[in-house]
């Protein structure tokens, strides 16, 4: 061997030995990081059934509480991205402010809590957040965290940073919003009393309202209500509201922070439908929590649907906060009227019951594991290319849920699903029956991105990635963008189809 052969490596050649080194090892640490369970092991199972609050015959409690989550658009060193539509939409102004609601539940055995926050979504990995910061003493069985979808709020997912390639998410804010989420809980825990339940399904056709942007058009349109009064007085307590349609009527040039449409059916329902401080129809009082539906297919207001506004009797077709007035106004008399004219009896018990289980679902687009790769979606795998997310099927006397952790197509909940002309499986509908046909009870409320936010949920034989396109359209169609991959819909539709069997007491399918 030669002395040149013996030769230690010159420093040029330990130096970029040691660059190689470090840089594989921070990759290797990124990726670690972008991938791993953030909460190892956790698992939700929860059955309770509601036959021994049936024989306790306790009377049903409820109680609200709100916490404001409004960020502040001034603060230099935090500024606030827009959820929805593009990159780098930043705050400039605060139209009206954003809440989180919250309702607590108890028929004397169990107890229930539901949150609803105004927000884009709200991954999975933070509703156990939530879920861990909740006092002991509240005594709740089942907590379920929604978002309404908003697009004029801060980005919490990450995907609407000022560029593609940085994240829109301030981690303060977010902690800010888990907060407000465990204090709105023990608020309504707190504020718990008797009440007398009225259940409403009020027949709301989509023309002038909401938009189906994509075939097969198939909506998910009425309101649905649980109205909560006080036994002696008859004095309102509070509502909760279910309705499916995008909060994004201000659209993509709006730079105005706004709970858009489900602020205004909740002021409208506690204060009253208002226009220049005078009142048009008076409110129930109370507090009110709004939850969107099955808004998959993309249901929207969108730029081309004209809102008329009754009590202007003016027209609204360019986005603006006056078409977003004119949106809720509209919700809310339907509410207001039916509540306030209704002559059906109210009840006084009505006994809950819970089935919730974690679900792994696997991810096979590309483009979000990128994004988790490059800290846009920071959420965790429960391992590789497979998320945790949760399902529930819940029931509070006559009136039932089905917490479904995105945007679900209404053809899965309602019936419509197509063997699609043009779709990349040319396979019969998978998604069958529809979920409202299994549900129980007389009215079935859908709680769209409840406990997460996955994306699209998109029948298996509507899934289009690839040309010819559905209904010979000359690009490929949107959803698919969003969405965790074309298995999606048929898991969670089976996850829920047995949570709902098992509510009923049948065997496993």
């Amino acid at each position: 061997m030669t002395a040149l052969q013996n030769r230690p490596p010159s420093w040029p050649r330990r130096i970029l030995r040691w660059v190689l080194c470090s840089l594989a090892l921070l990759a290797g640490l990124r990726f670690w990081y972008a991938f791993h369970d953030r909460y190892p092991g956790y698992k939700m199972a929860v059955s309770i059934d509601a036959r021994k609050a049936e024989s306790v015959r306790q009377p049903l409690r409820a109680g609200f509480g709100r916490v404001k989550i409004t960020p502040d658009v001034n603060d230099p060193q935090h500024p606030v991205w827009l959820a929805g539509f593009d990159n780098g939409r930043q705050a400039k102004s605060v139209h009206d402010d954003l809440w989180a609601v919250a309702l607590v539940l108890d028929d004397g055995v169990t107890r229930l809590g539901i949150v609803a926050l105004d927000a884009i979504g709200f991954f999975h990995d933070d509703v156990i957040s939530v879920r861990r910061r909740l006092p002991s003493e509240l005594r709740l069985d089942y907590t379920t965290v929604c978002a309404t979808h908003n697009h004029s709020t801060p980005d919490l997912m990450g995907l609407w940073g000022p560029n593609e390639f940085r994240s829109g998410v301030d981690p303060q804010y977010r902690e800010r919003v888990i907060n407000a989420a465990v204090a709105a809980l023990v608020q309504a825990a707190g504020a718990t009393e008797p009440v007398r339940l009225g259940l409403h399904e009020i027949a709301t056709p989509p023309a002038g309202l909401v938009t189906d942007t994509r075939l097969p058009e198939v909506y998910d349109p009425d309101l649905r209500v649980l109205h909560f009064v006080r036994p002696g007085d008859g004095s309102t307590v509070g509502t909760l509201v279910g309705w499916a349609n995008h909060p994004e009527t201000p659209w993509s040039k709006n730079y105005d922070i706004t709970a858009d449409f489900p602020g205004v059916i909740r002021e409208a329902l506690e204060h009253g439908i208002r226009y220049d401080g005078q009142v048009r129809q008076p409110g129930l009082g109370g507090i009110h929590l709004f939850v969107n539906g099955a808004v998959g297919g993309l249901m929207t207001t969108h730029p081309s649907t004209v809102v008329h506004d009754p009590f202007l009797d003016r027209d609204f077709k360019e986005p603006s906060h006056d078409k977003t007035r004119a949106l809720g106004h509209n919700l809310a008399r339907r509410i207001l009227n039916r509540v306030t004219n209704s002559r059906e009896p109210l009840t006084e018990r009505a006994p809950i019951s819970i089935h919730a289980r974690t679900l792994e679902l696997p991810l096979k687009n590309p483009n979000f594991v990128l994004a988790g790769l490059v800290g846009l979606l920071d959420r965790g795998h429960v391992r590789w290319q497979h998320m945790r997310t949760e399902v529930a099927l819940l029931t509070l006397g006559d009136a039932s849920f089905a917490c479904i952790p995105g945007e679900i197509y209404p053809e899965i909940v309602n019936g419509g699903i197509i063997r699609a002309p043009g779709g990349d499986f040319n396979l019969d509908p998978v998604e069958i029956p529809p979920l409202r046909e299994l549900m129980p009870g007389r009215v079935k409320f859908i709680f769209g991105l409840a406990n997460d936010e996955i994306g699209y949920i998109i029948p298996k034989s509507e899934w289009d990635e690839t040309p010819p396109y559905l209904f010979n359209a000359k690009s490929r169609p949107y959803g698919e963008i969003n969405s965790l991959g074309p298995e999606t819909a048929g898991l969670l539709h089976t996850a829920l189809r047995q949570r709902c069997d098992e509510q009923a007491g049948r065997p496993a399918r």
